[in-house]
């Protein structure tokens, strides 16, 4: 498996500030040894999620610091290469999350060897990467975007999708590539509340709206600032910011900057247990971004029956049932999120029909469901690729090729 992850190494393990890894932890439980490849960080260090999991092996990819620094990174690929290259003999399948530059190396490697590949894609990376830019390289993002689109989309085809969302399982749908339609979600069956619970929530409550997630620039928390006043002219609101990003300063900066001090508390990033302890305590969530595949913070909200308002971009509408399991908003308008926010306690039985929707869609996609029907869709793709011609003399040709790069 592949994803664009930095990992930190110490004597307690391998750890990552990503998430994700716990779902990959999970992955593990179902096959003999899960080979999980990423950028190894030169310094020792411990970050918020460990890689844990029943035959997880890591393997240290070279650290570069950023796809823009091409010397660095074309130091990287070669070793990079070479690493994948030793490794893909030894494996069944091999999982891609991209679309990335290394994702299509990687896959044409194990196309050359007849290795089933699958490919991951949990979001609309054009769109991702133009929301990212800044200046001159803006300029170059969507076409670069949709070039590597494009690659990934091609590795699928043969083999199969692993798609987070509809929007995306869309996109990526084609005759010859099967397609399997999930998510990412790291809820587990005991962070479910009782639905009655969830049904029986008090409105408003403590009067605290929930953000979860990066403060990145596709994830917009600037206009936090607009949704906090917007809010707080509606009643004694307060907006929790859970996460960081790189826009984390500048956003505290304009909290101290307009006095909303008493309206913002920026909460830092979480670990599972007080992330799940402010969903409880929390009134509504909100989520601001401007492009974006299929939230895990949407499962997470609605295992504790909080209700949802989110901006209609990307796979969002199609994640919240098109507004039966949230409502939703155009992006940039924090009026209109202050106004579906009052909608819902003006209208209790919308309120708890979409608690109800929400619930049981965050009920039948637990952490352990989704794994489960990943790892029968590879068993299928492996399969059927079992029909496909021996793998063994390419492997044989690819490690010559390596060796001879290597060296």
């Amino acid at each position: 498996m592949y994803a664009d992850l930095v990992y930190w190494q110490d004597d307690n393990g391998i750890s990552t500030s990503t998430a994700f890894v716990s779902w990959l932890g999970k992955l593990s439980t179902h096959v003999d040894e899960l080979v999980v490849f990423g950028r190894a960080h030169p310094e020792p260090g411990r970050a918020d999620h460990e890689l844990v999991g029943t035959g997880v092996r890591f393997v240290p990819l070279p650290y570069y610091e950023s796809l823009h620094r091409i010397s660095s990174v074309a130091a990287a690929t070669v070793r990079s290469a070479a690493r994948w290259g030793e490794e893909l003999g030894r494996c069944d399948a091999v999982l891609l999350f991209g679309p990335h530059p290394y994702a299509a190396l990687f896959g044409l490697q194990a196309r050359f060897t007849h290795t089933p590949v699958v490919v991951g894609v949990r979001q609309d990376f054009p769109q991702y990467l133009a929301q990212r830019a800044r200046g001159w390289r803006r300029l170059a993002a969507l076409p670069t975007g949709h070039g590597l689109e494009f690659v990934h989309r091609r590795l699928a085809r043969g083999g199969g999708v692993v798609a987070i969302g509809q929007e995306m399982a869309r996109r990526y749908a084609a005759d010859d590539t099967r397609v399997l339609t999930t998510g990412v979600s790291l809820v587990r069956p005991t962070d479910l509340v009782p639905l009655q619970d969830a049904l029986s929530r008090p409105w408003p409550g403590g009067h605290q709206a929930l953000v979860a997630g990066r403060l990145d620039p596709e994830k917009n928390p600037m206009l936090l600032i607009e949704v906090a006043k917007a809010l707080k002219r509606t009643g004694p609101w307060r907006l929790v910011v859970a996460g960081t990003g790189s826009l984390a300063g500048e956003l505290a900066g304009q909290v101290r900057a307009q006095s909303l001090q008493d309206v913002v508390l920026l909460a830092g990033r979480l670990d599972h247990q007080h992330l799940f302890e402010l969903y409880r305590e929390s009134t509504v969530l909100i989520h601001v971004s401007l492009t974006e595949g299929q939230p895990q913070v949407f499962y997470e909200a609605a295992a504790a029956g909080l209700p949802i308002v989110a901006t209609q971009v990307g796979g969002v509408p199609a994640a919240l049932a098109y507004g039966k399991r949230g409502l939703l908003v155009p992006p940039n308008d924090a009026d209109a999120i202050a106004q579906a926010v009052s909608r819902l306690g003006a209208d209790p039985a919308l309120r708890a029909m979409i608690v109800e929707e929400a619930w049981e869609w965050s009920a039948s996609e637990t952490l352990d469901a989704q794994v489960a029907r990943v790892v029968s869709f590879i068993e299928e793709i492996v399969c059927a690729a079992g029909q496909r011609p021996s793998r063994s003399s390419a492997r044989h040709r690819l490690a010559s090729i390596i060796r001879a790069i290597a060296a």
